[in-house]
């Protein structure tokens, strides 16, 4: 029997290409005949809109949103917090009246905050609750002090009230066995649907034609959201101080928290440093393809990043490209490594590993990665779902 699901994200439902993935293969394979989300709306959105693929977006304007930009609220932290406090009950009881009329079969909670939320709302409206970290949420980047014990208690409080739980990775699974005595877990790492995957003519020209890459120079490229804590800086550093002739690198992704002038300067700055606003997901895999390495560091790992396998990895795989990890990136380096997929190395050697890629043939790692794309399919893993929203 098929059902409706509702989801609650903490987000402006902008780049969440996870939940896209999800929604597109369950609508389509008749696992859900409807599905909803309820986020947070901003200035330049839709309070309500319904995606190509069917996905029923509905946002709410909060009072910390709507008066963010306030010079009051700027000065006076104590008066933020609070106005913060109640957004965040005016937009508990937005999901509460929300699945009151809905009245979906499952709410698909991603964030371990809104457990609570989540778990009201579902008991209010007979719903199950089904619980989607995209990380290992009480151990992700930028979370420490009273808010990382916050989200501890009420991760360990309410995670037993979801009929299951779906993860990104094996090691996240691991963990989530041990720390909370799960067996209802599952693992639907963030691969590319099978459509996405093929290499298409784009509507603008490649990145070396568009951005002047010199047929000498080693193309990289910085894949996802563009904000603090992913390493950005560091690349930015590192880029700045090569030689044009040699190595170029692109971001592309969405830029949040100011850094969309960070990067706006760098391009300015340095010839070697190009910027790619984010592209529709089917469209990833094609613009990925014209560089000839992914790069992801980062200073310090989180448990959450260590353990994490991030959609660019498969993305770049799929588009025929080697990665650069560091090696706090345990998980994505033991990959990295095991398979032959590229480099791995210390953060504080990127610098000089780069250097050494510039002067080397990539064409083994390139036949490396291809072969290990091929059976890493967003339609395989996905599968998954068809037991997570049984009626």
């Amino acid at each position: 029997m098929n059902s409706f699901t509702l989801h609650i994200f903490l987000s402006t439902i902008e780049s969440e290409t996870r939940l896209y993935k999800e929604v597109a293969y369950t609508l389509e394979s008749g696992i859900c005949d409807r599905v909803a989300v309820l986020g947070l709306w901003k200035k330049g959105l839709e309070t309500s809109e319904i995606t190509e693929f069917g996905l029923e977006i509905y946002r709410k304007q909060t009072m910390i949103r709507r008066w963010r930009n306030s010079a009051v609220l700027r000065r006076v932290g104590v008066l933020r917090r609070v106005v913060a406090l109640l957004s965040l009950v005016q937009y508990t009881l937005t999901c509460l009246f929300a699945v009151r009329r809905m009245q979906p079969d499952h709410v698909s909670c991603h964030n371990a905050l809104m457990l609570p939320v989540a778990w009201a709302a579902a008991r209010f409206s007979g719903a199950t609750l089904e619980y989607l970290p995209h990380e290992l949420e009480t151990e992700r980047a930028g979370l420490g002090g009273f808010a990382k014990k916050l989200t501890k208690m009420v991760e360990r409080s309410f995670i037993h009230s979801a009929r299951n739980v779906v993860v990104v990775c094996e090691p996240i699974r691991d963990w989530y066995r041990s720390a909370y005595e799960l067996e209802n877990i599952h693992v639907v790492r963030n691969v590319p649907e099978r459509s996405a995957v093929e290499i298409r003519p784009l509507p603008e020209p490649g990145f070396r034609e568009r951005f002047g890459v010199p047929e000498t120079a080693t193309l990289f490229i910085y894949q996802g959201l563009i904000s603090m804590g992913r390493g950005v800086e560091g690349l930015l550093d590192i880029f700045g101080r090569l030689d044009q002739a040699k190595a170029h690198i692109v971001f592309m992704g969405y830029a949040e928290g100011g850094y969309e002038d960070i990067i706006d300067a760098a391009v300015r700055d340095h010839p070697n440093i190009h910027f790619q606003p984010a592209v529709p997901r089917d469209q990833i895999v094609s613009y990925s393809s014209d560089a000839d390495v992914g790069i992801f560091i980062v200073e310090d790992a989180p448990l959450s990043y260590r353990y994490a396998l991030p959609n660019k990895f498969f993305e770049w795989v799929h588009a025929g490209v080697p990665v650069l990890v560091s090696d706090n990136l345990e998980y994505l380096s033991q990959l990295t490594k095991e398979s032959e997929l590229g480099w791995s190395c210390r953060f504080d050697c990127v610098e000089a590993k780069i250097r050494e890629i510039c002067d080397n043939d990539l064409a083994p790692f390139v036949e490396n990665v291809r072969r290990f794309a091929a059976p890493a399919v967003w339609d395989e893993d996905a599968k998954v779902f068809a037991h997570v929203y049984r009626s």
